[in-house]
C-alpha cells in the first residue's frame, strides 16, 4: 500500500514538491556545467551549512542517475524505508515484545506535512528515529563507533530540519535522565549523578558543532522572536489528529478513529504507570511528551521571523511519542493487538483514498504539461493558478484538504531550462537556490496578495522596469471568468490582453498558455 501510493500514480504530487525538484534540477545543471549563464542571471547558488538543504542535495545528486519525477519517487521510497525501519528499531529498543503494535507505524508515514511538500521536515522525522535509536545504543555501550553512528544520523537530522534536530536533542536528553535514574534504582555501584554528567558531557560534545550552527542560523534569521501564549484550541485538533489527513476529507473519519484509539491506549498506559510505578530507562519519553505538548500548546505559529506552522509540525511527533509510550508500558495482549489492527486498517482506508487522489492529480498534471512543447527553452514563465486544490476534467475538486497544485507548473522546468517565477523556495533565504535581489518576482512583480494568491495579483510592466526581465509566457490553470470581478486581477488581465496572445489551450480548457507579442 505504501509503494502503491508513491508509484501507482504517474506523479506523486505534493504542494511544494515540484518546486523542490525544479530547484534541484537547477543545482544539478550547474554542477553538470549546463545552462550556468542562464540560471546565474536569475539565481545565486549559496553553499553554507544551513538546515533545509537535504532534499535539494539528494535530488540533485540522483538526477545524475535518473531524470524527472522518477527522482522524486525514488527519494520518497527511501524516505518510506528509513521511516518504517527507524521507527521499528526504536520500538524494539524500547520494548522487544510489543505484539502487533508496530503496525501503527504505517499510519504515521504519509502525514499532512508530506502532502504539503515539506520534504525536508518529513525526511527529518525518519532520521529522528535513527538519531534517538543511535543515542540509546551509545548509552548501552560507549564506543567510538556508536558515537560516530549517532553523529552521522544527527548530521542528517540537522541538515533536514532545525525543529526535528531540537526535538531529537530534547528526546535524547530526556532518555538520558531516566537512564541515569534507573542506575540509582537498580542499586548499582555507579553514582547516578556522575554517570549523568559523564554521558551528558558526551552528548554535549557530539552536539556542539550543530548547536553552534543553530545559533548562527538563528541569528541570521533575526533571532527567535518568540512570544508564548496559550492556544488551547489546538487540543481539539490534536484529539482528531487533524494533520494525519494528507489530501482529501474522505480521510477524516480514519484519522479520528485512529486518534481515539491511540489516546485511549495512552490513557490505559498512563494508568498502569501511575498504579505500578517502577522506573524504567525509557520513561524519559514521558518527559519528552510533556515538553512537546508544551511547545504545541504555547508556541506561536510564527517565530524566527517567519511562519513556522508549529501545530502542523509538532502534531505528528506527539502521536509518535504517544505510540512509543504505549509500547514502553503496555504489555502485549489482545487489547493491544486489536488496537494495532484497527489503526492499520485505518491506514489502508486512507491509502485507498490517497491513491484515488494521486491518479486524478496525475491526469490533471498531464493536462498542464501538455503545454510544455509550446514553451521555448531559456524562457521566463509566469504561472497563474486559480485552483490550488486542483480540478479534474469535470470541474470537481481533487484535493479538498490540501493545496496540492500550488506549484505544479514547476514540473515544466525539468525537461528544459526555464525560469519559473513562482519559485517560492528561492525567496525563503534558507535554501541553496536564491533569487538575485533585482530579479526577485516576490519583491518586484507581486502586488497586493501576490502571485500565489487566488486570484493572483502582479504588475508585469513594473517587473520589466525594475528587473529588465521580459516574461515570455504566462500559463493559466483553471481560470474562470468570475475572477474578472476582482479589481487587482482585472488590472493584470488587462496587461495580459494588451501584450500577450493565446498559443495553446488544453483539451479540457484547464490549461491556457499565453506568449508575449
Amino acid at each position: 500500500m505504501c509503494l502503491a501510493q508513491i508509484w501507482l500514480p504517474g506523479y506523486y504530487l505534493t504542494g511544494d514538491g515540484p518546486c523542490h525538484l525544479y530547484n534541484a534540477q537547477i543545482v544539478h545543471d550547474i554542477w553538470n556545467g549546463q545552462n550556468i549563464r542562464f540560471y546565474k542571471s536569475y539565481f545565486d547558488i549559496l553553499y553554507q551549512p544551513d538546515p533545509n538543504w537535504y532534499a535539494t542535495a539528494i535530488f540533485a545528486l540522483l538526477l545524475f542517475i535518473v531524470k524527472g519525477v522518477f527522482v522524486e519517487k525514488i527519494v520518497l521510497t527511501i524516505y518510506m524505508a528509513m521511516y518504517l525501519a527507524g521507527f521499528q528499531r526504536l520500538l524494539k529498543k524500547i520494548n522487544p515484545n510489543v505484539g502487533l503494535w508496530p503496525l501503527v507505524i504505517f499510519f504515521f508515514l504519509f502525514p499532512h506535512t508530506l502532502a504539503k511538500g515539506f520534504y525536508n521536515f518529513s525526511f527529518s522525522i525518519a532520521f529522528y528515529f535513527w538519531m534517538v535509536w543511535a543515542w540509546i545504543g551509545f548509552l548501552e555501550k560507549n564506543t567510538i563507533w556508536k558515537a560516530v553512528r549517532f553523529f552521522l544520523f544527527t548530521i542528517l537530522v540537522y541538515f533536514s530540519h532545525l525543529m526535528s534536530f531540537e526535538f531529537g536533542v530534547f528526546t535524547c536528553f530526556s532518555i538520558l535522565v531516566s537512564w541515569a535514574y534507573c542506575i540509582k534504582a537498580n542499586n548499582t555501584s555507579v553514582q547516578p549523578i556522575f554517570y549523568f554528567l559523564k554521558q551528558f558531557g558526551f552528548l554535549a560534545l557530539l552536539l556542539l558543532p550543530f548547536l553552534l550552527l543553530m545559533v548562527s542560523f538563528s541569528d541570521k534569521q533575526g533571532g527567535m522572536q518568540l512570544q508564548l501564549q496559550h492556544h488551547f484550541y489546538r487540543m481539539e485538533e490534536l484529539l482528531r489528529f487533524k494533520y494525519a489527513v494528507s489530501s482529501s476529507s474522505l480521510e477524516v473519519p480514519f484519522a479520528i478513529s485512529a486518534s481515539v484509539i491511540i489516546v485511549i491506549m495512552l490513557g490505559i498506559s498512563i494508568c498502569k504507570f501511575c498504579n505500578n510505578w517502577k522506573p524504567g530507562p525509557f520513561y524519559g519519553l514521558i518527559i519528552c511528551f510533556l515538553g512537546l505538548l508544551f511547545v504545541y500548546i504555547f508556541f506561536p505559529e510564527s517565530f524566527l521571523g517567519r511562519l513556522i506552522l508549529i501545530t502542523m509540525r509538532v502534531q505528528p511527533y506527539l502521536f509518535v511519542i504517544m505510540a512509543s509510550i504505549v509500547a514502553m508500558i503496555t504489555k502485549p495482549g489482545k487489547l493491544l493487538n486489536i488496537a494495532a489492527i484497527i489503526i492499520f486498517m485505518c491506514f489502508i482506508g486512507m491509502g485507498i483514498s490517497r491513491i484515488n487522489v494521486g491518479l486524478r492529480s496525475s491526469r490533471a498534471i498531464d493536462d498542464i504539461l501538455s503545454a510544455r512543447s509550446y514553451i521555448k527553452p531559456n524562457s521566463v514563465v509566469l504561472p497563474l493558478n486559480f485552483s490550488l486544490n486542483g480540478k479534474d476534467a469535470d470541474g470537481k475538486i481533487i484535493g479538498d484538504n490540501n493545496w496540492l497544485f500550488c506549484h505544479v507548473t514547476d514540473y515544466l522546468g525539468l525537461e528544459k531550462p526555464l525560469i519559473i517565477l513562482d519559485n517560492y523556495e528561492a525567496n525563503m533565504g534558507y535554501f541553496p537556490v536564491r533569487w538575485k535581489e533585482d530579479k526577485n518576482p516576490y519583491w518586484h512583480l507581486a502586488t497586493f496578495d501576490g502571485i500565489e494568491a487566488v486570484p493572483p495579483s502582479a504588475d508585469i510592466a513594473a517587473y520589466k522596469n525594475k528587473s529588465g526581465v521580459d516574461i515570455d509566457y504566462i500559463i493559466f490553470w483553471c481560470w474562470e471568468s468570475k475572477w474578472l470581478e476582482d479589481p487587482h486581477f482585472n488590472t493584470l488581465y488587462h496587461q495580459l490582453n494588451k501584450n500577450y496572445h493565446l498559443v495553446f489551450s488544453s483539451s479540457t480548457n484547464r490549461t491556457m498558455l499565453y506568449q508575449r507579442n
